[in-house]
């Protein structure tokens, strides 16, 4: 009589894996239920016996292209999956409150009343760190099993009985509210679960109540952490005290800036077989996300904040054809995803790879960031917030209670709009941008001749690979480290770059394009189609691999400022849309904008002149990251305020490439 112990193993395992195929939400229970039918099965089966078999089925419920990405194989064997897929169903059957109208206020206690709930700090940040990072990896199944695990009603829960209980004592005390490694995972779950839908049916006394729970962590960069590394730090990893370079710097104040690199690791206990090293999200991103993102929802140009149903919603896009009908078509925030991955791994590898800026990694190692060639190519447009200027000059004063301060004046915003070229040193590339540059040297330059300008030709030289030499004056630092004075003239596929200290000959910078599909390339604008068919033959972009590391640095380079690998110059362009129409922008059309970037997080600072002063006497500091989703987000800061260790006049800006 035929019993399932004659049935083959490979059959065996094939139907325990049919009962979890592609779409099963939730724990492999089927598997279970099955090993609980005959001991033959148990023994092939069971966890300990057979965990290959889990391995395969944590491929089947997880997402794991994101894995591969970012990690190298020794943690991605089969028995560190397995162990993964336990873990992982585990802390998701924890996070899965069955009935949170009876049991949230027991777990999670009740601020009204100062009750104390049993869900404990560890507890809910290992549930938070682990949303996160499936959230960060997802290309579908892992949001599908936080569905399941009812995250967003986690995240609810977490908003209201912890961002919201610490505001609303700060708001009593005016002091600004406490930040910690829970809340900054917190608060960039929230932004990871936010949707276009949950934005315009907000009420107004929801959206009030938000925006005081966001306001003071977008803003106070004075409170919180901005940047992996100083700002003010330019070439990375660098355990020198850069108070050395700058002894006027203030220490200590309220707007106390600490300019000291210092280690942000912390230790997740274990991820994928073994612990992670890692540095927590910055909070005031993710805030600063969530509160842009509820500025642009004017509908349809009014301010008054309307209430908007699924029903409205709908005829709106219909009527105007839109995805976003009730955003204004400038300053656009792009939404976070679950079904791509790669829109965080800038994010997540800076996380991994830039959490110690006093530490030189180890060659060749994984996770790394690396900067791709072309990322701040294009037409930029966006929304620039300040605090009051009046409440920065008595936050500095020393005010007692400076959320009070802060909130004592109402913000202002200012669209800009931007058109951005990049100029890289011909040392810095590598693979296929290398190998066009090579080409563009000889179509160029053949005969020893160049066309620099239409209608022109000289005498041409190779081009100079020695860089400008390190500058550590403070005067170079809020030129966005740029030497000063600095000349540099426009040419035929670059840009030349005569700089105080430099050779006689001027520096060639080359020019890299973006390319219809993102991809950057270098060469004259009529062999764009010919080097695409080239990159669709050669596959993968080599060049967008961090080769620095492959080889040895010269003494030289040792000595050389990374930021001067990197030169992005534009201008200020119209706008596309403005609200309201009549007001103006601090850097109207023709403003000038140049800077640098700094390769080891990818951090561009950015010197900006208004047009309407032509001495050139102000300017403002714009450093930021290109982050997930294509979203721009920094700080602006003036320039009169020349001392690294101490908060200028500071704003928050988010900019995202024109979509047309």
């Amino acid at each position: 009589m035929p019993t399932l112990r004659n049935v083959p193993f490979e059959v065996l395992q094939n139907i325990a894996i049919k009962t979890i195929e592609e779409g099963y939400r939730g724990p492999p229970h089927s598997i279970f239920n099955l090993l609980l039918t005959c001991r033959s099965i148990y023994d092939s089966l069971s966890f300990d016996a057979n965990p290959f078999f889990y391995a395969d089925v944590y491929d089947l419920q997880f997402d794991t292209a994101a894995q591969e990405r970012r990690y190298t194989l020794e943690r991605l064997t089969p028995v560190h999956r397995a162990f993964e897929l336990k873990r992982r169903w585990t802390l998701l059957g924890e996070i899965n409150i069955s009935d949170p109208i009876d049991q949230g206020f027991q777990i999670w206690g009740n601020p009204s009343i100062n009750m104390v709930g049993t869900y404990t700090y560890e507890e809910k940040l290992s549930h938070a760190w682990l949303a996160f990072m499936m959230l960060t990896e997802s290309d579908g199944r892992n949001w599908r099993q936080l569905s399941w695990a009812r995250i967003i009603e986690w995240i609810r829960l977490f908003m209201w009985y912890d961002i919201d209980k610490v505001t609303r004592q700060a708001q009593t005390t005016g002091l600004l509210p406490p930040a910690n490694e829970l809340r900054a995972v917190g608060m960039w779950l929230w932004w990871l679960s936010l949707r276009y839908e949950g934005i315009v049916k907000e009420s107004a006394a929801a959206h009030g109540a938000v925006n005081r729970m966001l306001r003071p962590f977008a803003f106070a960069s004075f409170r919180y952490s901005f940047f992996y590394a100083p700002w003010s730090s330019s070439r990375l990893p660098d355990a020198d005290n850069v108070l050395n370079y700058f002894p006027g710097a203030t220490l200590g104040g309220p707007l106390f800036a600490n300019p000291i690199p210092h280690n942000q690791t912390i230790t997740l206990p274990f991820y994928l077989g073994s612990p992670l090293q890692i540095s927590p999200p910055h909070i005031c991103h993710a805030a600063a996300l969530l509160f842009f993102a509820r500025m642009q929802r004017y509908p349809l140009g009014q301010a008054e904040w309307l209430p908007i149903d699924m029903q409205m919603l709908q005829q709106a896009r219909r009527l105007y054809g839109q995805l976003h009908p009730y955003t204004p078509n400038h300053a656009t925030i792009n939404y976070p995803t679950v079904i791509d991955s790669r829109e965080y791994d800038d994010d997540v590898l800076r996380m991994l790879s830039c959490r110690d800026p006093t530490r030189v990694r180890a060659p060749h190692t994984r996770p790394k960031y690396h900067y791709v060639p072309g990322s701040f190519i294009g037409e930029w447009e966006g929304r620039f917030v300040n605090y009051g200027l009046i409440a920065n000059q008595n936050i500095g004063a020393g005010h007692p209670a400076p959320l009070h301060a802060m909130e004592a004046e109402p913000l202002t915003q200012d669209i800009q709009a931007w058109a951005l070229r990049e100029f890289h040193h011909p040392s810095t590339l590598n693979g296929r941008l290398k190998r066009q540059y090579d080409r563009f040297l000889r179509d160029e330059y053949s005969n020893g001749f160049a066309n620099y300008e239409p209608g022109t030709r000289r005498q041409w030289s190779p081009p100079s690979h020695k860089r400008p030499p390190p500058q550590k004056r403070s005067s170079d630092v809020f030129n966005a480290f740029l030497p000063s004075p600095l000349e540099r003239r426009l040419v035929g596929g670059g840009v030349e770059v005569t700089a105080p200290g430099s050779p006689q000959l001027p520096i060639f910078y080359v020019e890299v394009k973006r390319g219809a599909d993102g991809r950057p390339w270098i060469g004259r604008d009529d062999m764009g189609p010919l080097l695409q068919m080239e990159q669709d033959d050669e596959g993968a972009d080599d060049d967008e691999m961090d080769m620095d590391d492959m080889r040895e640095e010269s003494d030289e380079e040792k000595d050389l400022d990374d930021r001067l690998d990197i030169i992005v110059e534009g201008e200020a362009i119209p706008r596309m849309r403005a609200f309201p129409y009549e007001t103006s922008s601090l850097m109207e059309v023709g403003s000038i904008i140049y800077g640098t970037v700094r390769k080891w997080d990818g951090l561009v600072s950015l010197r900006a002149f208004p047009v309407d002063d032509p001495s050139l006497q102000v300017s403002w500091l714009y450093r930021g990251y290109l982050g997930s989703n294509g979203n721009w987000i920094g700080r602006s800061r003036d320039t009169w305020t020349d001392d690294i260790a101490r908060e200028g006049y500071e704003g928050v800006f988010i900019m995202a490439r024109r979509s047309y």
